[in-house]
């Protein structure tokens, strides 16, 4: 595959390959594909792989339980590899036709981890076989040295750890409310307790469908994602105070059951620090704020959809140095 005339360069790219968006450490993109019927425009921002072209969408696809079931997420994840691959071209540009091999970095939720490891990493590995895409209109011949496959939320937690000083503390609860995900995890001393770790379906997608459903009931009229979202960034839009308003008070419900979900598990909200990660929980930030008054513990929403991602390339090197 590779003569010796052809330079390579070893990377690594670290991707969260989310249900509602993808995020790499430079890009966060909605996880929405379509294939096109015909060659796209000039200039048009689309991907070619086994002489197909596609396109991203604004709208998330469907959810699927399990990721590897068709290529979506594999294409999703070459279109993060070329976003990232052209924002490097400004500092290290690529020679035509070379052969550009990397380690691929992803994540999966603490309680799929260790049943779904191999069965992610092959789906991205794919027996490291030459990869032939283009992105707009600019040839890629990529190859994985590596898929490296490391825990979300235990990702976050290595991320922030020195910046946020969790060592002092004797329990940390970390919660990650991603797009379908909700994962939590406490750990005691730096030490994940398995017994208090879970991931759960209470993250935003979920959230949308109860919003969408009481807007119905009250207003017959269905809101899109993205209209949720500029409602709970306060942001302007076209819906009248008595919508907004009724979607405040349905998804303060749903954060008044995600926090008091915690007791039922046994974890008291009052013995830990409590570390907000991911999209899902900036999104909510102001909602969190309003039903947390309830309770006496400290808490911190950190306002960076990528610390998982970040995470990764730290557990990355990491692993790197000790080897």
């Amino acid at each position: 595959i590779c003569t010796g005339k052809e330079r390579q360069n070893m990377l690594m790219i670290p991707i969260d390959t989310g249900n509602k968006a993808i995020k790499t450490e430079n890009f966060e993109f909605h996880s929405g594909i379509t294939a096109l019927e015909s060659m796209p425009g000039e200039n048009e921002e689309a991907l070619m792989f086994q002489d197909k072209y596609y396109r991203l969408s604004h709208e998330r696809n469907v959810y699927l339980p399990d990721k590897t079931l068709d290529d979506r997420y594999y294409l999703l994840t070459l279109f993060a590899i070329a976003k990232e691959l052209e924002k490097l071209r400004q500092s290290r540009p690529f020679i035509p036709g070379e052969l550009i091999s990397m380690d691929l970095v992803v994540g999966l939720p603490p309680l799929y981890y260790r049943s779904q490891y191999k069965k992610f990493r092959d789906y991205f590995y794919r027996e490291g076989r030459l990869v032939h895409c283009a992105y707009m209109g600019r040839s890629y011949r990529l190859t994985f040295s590596n898929v490296y496959v490391h825990m979300q939320t235990y990702a976050a937690y290595l991320y922030l750890a020195k910046e946020l000083k969790l060592s002092t503390y004797p329990k940390v609860l970390m919660i990650d409310i991603g797009g379908y995900t909700l994962d939590y995890m406490l750990l005691e001393k730096g030490m994940i307790l398995w017994n208090y770790t879970d991931s759960t379906g209470k993250g935003v997608i979920s959230m949308y469908q109860r919003v969408n459903k009481g807007i119905r009931e009250k207003f017959d009229l269905d809101l899109k994602e993205n209209d949720i979202d500029s409602v709970l960034k306060e942001e302007s839009c076209m819906y009248g105070e008595a919508i907004r308003k009724r979607v405040v008070e349905i998804v303060t419900e749903h954060v008044e059951e995600i926090l008091g979900m915690f007791r039922e598990c046994g974890i008291d909200l009052r013995s830990a620090m409590t570390i907000f990660v991911g999209g899902g929980s900036i999104l909510l930030s102001k909602i969190i704020e309003t039903v947390w008054k309830r309770y006496d513990g400290e808490y911190y929403v950190v306002n960076d959809s990528k610390v998982n991602v970040h995470g990764y390339r730290k557990k990355y090197l990491f692993d790197k140095k000790m080897q």
